[in-house]
Order: C-alpha cells, then structure tokens, then sequence
C-alpha cells in the first residue's frame, strides 16, 4: 500500500444535483415490488439498518501531487491508493467493492472535454454508458473551470449478481484534459438503494470537490497513444 496524503475535504461544488442522479438511477434501473400489506402490531419487529454510503464526516482529501489535484473519498483511509506505479491514480475499497481512477493531462491542440474522452478510453478500458441501462447525463463546472460531463448508469447483469453502477466524467479547460472513473456494486437486499447513495456521495463530494491547483501544464507528461 501506497503512503497516502490526507487532508481536510473541500466543501462539494454547489449546484450539482446529485441527488436526482440517484433517484433517477434507481427508478429507470429496476423495476418496484408490488406493496406488501403491513403486518399486525404484535408481528412487527424492528429490522438493523442496511449498511450504506459512509457520512459526510468520514471523508477524508487525499492529494495528489503527481496530477496536481486534490480528491475527497468517503472513508478515506479504508481506501487503497496507488498513485506512482501507472498512469492513472488508481484507488480501491474493498470494503464496498468500489475502485476509482482520476487523472489529468495536456493536449497538444486545444482540450473538448469528447476529445478528452476519447483518448482515456484509448489507454483505458472504461465503462461505456452507450451499452448500460439508466444512464443519467449532467454536465458540471468540477473541478473549476472545466466543461465537464458526468454520465451514471447501471451494468446490466443477470438476475441474482450483483448490482453493479458507474459514474464516469470528462472535462476539459483550454489545453487540459479531466477524467474521473467511479465503480461499485452491492449484493442483497436494498443494494440498489446502497448503489444510489454511493453514487450520490461520490458525484457530489469527491467530483464536485476535485480541485486542480494549476491550470498550467501537470508535471506528469502525456503518454503516446497504443
């Protein structure tokens, strides 16, 4: 395990609407179950609440000075982090099946945020949201100054496995590029209501609190194409 860099998290970008991205997730990505009729008051019983995202509290920045950016994860220190070893920064929790990848770079010609996608997808298989189910689309001003678009959707999968979902965001501000790469999945009873607040958490605290902390070229140069 990578030595991390922690730090206090910034406060989420305001105007993001992440909650709506959960909602909107959940209601096209699943279908509801009929209503049961309640029980009688001597049957009922009170149920532990389903494990969820961590709360605000427990998020913790970690920074990055390869990439020059700083990036708030919920449960920070039960993530591990390798930022040296590839061309990405690559983090991982296993605790709830999560991993994440971030990076920036410059093009030679101006950045558009399609232009910037398109080459992380050369270097990296991503998910594709063009083949997966309830894809919900935003575009946001995170980190600041960039054009950015953020896509959710859920990963088809058979009845049974495990629910699987992304939040997947390229941005782009004059000569640099912007990618932020989110994946979890959950099992059991309430994994899509779990799936959702992850997703919430992540989209609102840790992208819309991504801060770059030059906008001049990062020290990391860009790699050749395959």
């Amino acid at each position: 395990m990578i030595r991390s860099r922690w730090g206090t998290p910034p406060h989420p970008r305001r105007g993001l609407k992440t909650p709506l991205f959960a909602a909107a997730l959940l209601a096209g990505g699943c279908e509801a179950p009929p209503p049961v009729p309640p029980p009688a008051p001597s049957a009922v019983e009170t149920a532990p609440p389903a494990p969820s995202a961590a709360p605000p509290s427990a998020f913790g920045t970690y920074h990055s000075r390869r990439f020059e950016l700083r990036v708030a994860l919920p449960d920070g220190h039960g993530w591990r982090i390798d930022d040296h070893s590839g061309p990405w920064l690559s983090a991982t929790h296993e605790a709830t099946g999560s991993a994440l990848l971030v990076r920036t770079w410059t093009e030679d010609g101006r950045a558009t945020r399609a232009r910037c996608e398109d080459q992380a997808r050369l270097w990296q298989k991503l998910p594709d949201p063009g083949v997966t189910e309830s894809v919900q689309r935003q575009s946001i001003n995170a980190p600041d100054g960039f054009d950015t678009l953020v896509q959710v959707g859920v990963v088809p999968g058979k009845p049974g496995a495990p629910f699987e979902a992304f939040a997947v965001a390229f941005g782009a501000r004059a000569h640099r590029c912007f990618a932020f790469v989110y994946t979890t999945s959950a099992s059991g009873p309430g994994a899509e209501a779990i799936v959702g607040e992850r997703l919430a958490a992540i989209v609102e605290r840790s992208l819309g609190g991504v801060v770059i902390e030059s906008a001049l070229t990062p020290r990391i140069p860009r790699e050749p194409g395959p």
